[in-house]
């Protein structure tokens, strides 16, 4: 199964590799003009940081959470025009593009605040969370109107619904019941120990890290160089709380990873197994049928990514006429 796997993602291009892996309490409870928030839990709380509105959500609603401190928070606040204009120029067709203009998004929307009051950048967050917050930033700046959604059917009565795009309808991809047993609740990852002697420790990558490994694999690609995608697969993992590392030191990673001293057959075909498993962030859509059939269907970005953050047809919707 192992060898299955691995030859399938050899299979891929990098930016297919990426695309798989990708689509991985201060004041009160109000908005900017004091409008009630109708979608943010009683305990998502708001504060000012540089004069931005933000507000608070466990960290357990992200789809990573388990993996970062407890009582860790996520600070969140609405885009602003600027930052919308910025996104309005994403290049659908580009995978980098749109990564990067996510990124963008992130970085001046999102803020990570851990227990000893210390505030960190979005290149903390687990890369797997990022559509998720992306799509956390969209519901608190659109708070009415403009809804993106999806069409499906009921498979019970055929009903036509429309299922939007928002945390209340997004089902995560299940954590195998198999690795429970090897998370540390202290360190915020799994520790494995082989029948080899060999020990790992394994946590999903921050931002920032696989931002690293993205500009490495832009960097190869342009000197006509062949990524080993499978070290690009493995490796990230394996630098918990990292959120960087330099072009020479993935290099050094490749060495000892093709090194058969250091990553031996066992190990591999275990850490490329195990990780296959660590498939998080956002699976599909869910939404209740009247019939009380609750329907699913796949995550989709109708009229593409671009459309996130732009309201389709704005020409007929603020005319005046």
């Amino acid at each position: 199964m192992a060898e299955n796997e691995e030859k399938k993602d050899e299979n891929l291009s990098e930016e297919d590799y990426l695309k798989k892996h990708l689509l991985k309490t201060e004041t009160s409870n109000k908005s900017i003009n004091d409008t009630p928030l109708e979608n943010v839990e009683p305990q998502a709380q708001s504060v000012k940081v540089n004069d931005l509105h933000f507000f608070h959500f466990e960290i357990t609603e992200l789809p990573c959470g388990r993996f970062y401190p407890a009582g860790t928070l996520i600070m969140v606040r609405p885009a602003e025009v600027k930052e919308i204009q910025a996104y309005s120029m994403v290049d659908d067709e580009n995978f980098y593009d749109v990564v990067e203009k996510m990124n963008g998004m992130l970085q001046s929307c999102v803020r990570i605040k851990y227990t000893d009051g210390r505030i960190g950048t979005y290149l903390e967050i687990k890369d797997q969370d990022r559509l998720f917050l992306i799509f956390l930033v969209r519901e608190l700046t659109f708070q009415k109107g403009n809804e993106l959604s999806v069409k499906t059917a009921c498979p019970l009565d055929g009903t036509e619904l429309q299922i939007e795009l928002k945390r209340e309808n997004f089902v995560f991809h299940d954590i195998e019941t198999k690795l429970d047993r090897f998370y540390s609740n202290s360190r915020n990852s799994y520790h494995f120990k082989l029948k080899n002697g060999k020990e790992y420790e394994v946590m999903p990558p921050n931002i920032g890290l696989q931002k690293a490994f993205t500009d490495y694999i832009i960097k190869e690609n342009n000197e006509k160089k062949t990524p080993n995608l499978s070290f690009l697969k493995i490796i990230p993992f394996l630098l918990p709380g990292r959120t960087s590392i330099t072009y020479e030191g993935i290099k050094s990673k490749l060495v000892e990873y093709e090194d058969p001293n250091v990553m031996d057959d066992q190990s591999f075909q275990f850490l490329n197994d195990a990780i296959s498993k660590m498939t998080f962030g956002i699976k599909e859509l869910k939404k209740n049928c009247e019939c009380g059939e609750e329907v699913h269907t796949e995550m989709q970005f109708p009229n593409g990514f671009s459309s996130i953050f732009i309201v389709p047809d704005a020409f007929d919707a603020y005319i005046e006429e």
